[in-house]
């Protein structure tokens, strides 16, 4: 099975739902919209045509479209995801946001060079090298000429292997996920036609987000919500998940990276 395959099964509704209770409506991801803030926050934005790769549940698109008054396009490998994500968007955005399911990566539905921007977070851990240089050269041709790639990933410090807590919250949340090294994205990155920018550090804001996310989890009122569909096992299971990645985070089994690449 590939890891598009992998990914479609394994986001599944209740999984989702968990994750829009960690992070808050929208998001799947940690960080919420000061991540996504951060992500960009060196570009400008307004009237500027946006592909989002793995959009999820739509949160980036509209918090985009809504704070930067861009144009954004989200593309999805779960049909349940860009069909929720339709479902949501507000009316007073549809001439701004779309949500399209697309499941090949060789051929992004998109003319050339049609893109000022593109960018993805927490998405591309679920495919492995092979697949993310085709995705990679297909992002490539859709952006214009001199535009931004932007990629906020996890990594590994070494090629082919999570450390051990890493390996846990993978079987706790049924996760596959490719362990890739910087040096790793430095390579596809140049393969695909890219020239890097930068690459640069989250570990610090992310464990900060996972400790938040933690604590968060563990109010009663978060509690009682989550009782009413989970299990006291799952919803422990899930906690102990978030303490992994925050102790491979600090111990620097799990790198997270910010990176810049140009067309």
């Amino acid at each position: 099975m590939s890891g598009l395959e992998q990914a479609q099964q394994e986001y599944s509704e209740d999984f989702c739902s968990f994750l829009e209770i960690a992070y808050g409506p929208g998001f799947l991801s940690e960080g919420g919209s000061e991540a996504i803030d951060n992500l960009v926050k060196d570009f400008q934005l307004a009237n500027k045509k946006i592909l989002d790769i793995g959009s999820g549940l739509g949160g980036a698109a509209i918090h985009f479209a809504k704070k930067y008054n861009a144009i954004i396009t989200g593309i999805e490998i779960n049909q349940m995801m860009v069909d929720e994500s339709n479902h949501r968007l507000p009316e007073n955005l549809k001439n701004k946001v779309k949500f399209l399911f697309y499941d090949d990566i060789e051929h992004l539905p998109f003319k050339d060079k049609f893109f000022d921007l593109a960018f993805s977070k927490e998405v591309f851990l679920h495919l492995d090298l092979e697949d993310k240089l085709i995705l990679f050269k297909e992002i490539y041709r859709v952006l214009k000429e001199d535009s931004h790639f932007i990629i906020l990933d996890w990594l590994s410090p070494v090629n082919g292997h999570w450390g051990e807590k890493l390996v846990e919250m993978m079987r706790l949340d049924d996760l596959t996920l490719f362990a890739n090294t910087e040096e790793d994205y430095k390579n596809i990155i140049h393969q695909a036609g890219f020239k890097l920018v930068s690459i640069d550090s989250e570990d610090e804001n992310y464990a900060r987000y996972n400790k938040e996310i933690i604590k968060h989890l563990q109010k009663d009122d978060i509690q009682k919500k989550l009782k009413r569909k989970y299990t006291n096992k799952e919803i422990e299971d899930n906690i102990h998940a978030y303490n992994l990645l925050y102790q491979s985070l600090k111990e620097k089994e799990l790198l997270i990276r910010k990176i810049i690449c140009r067309k």
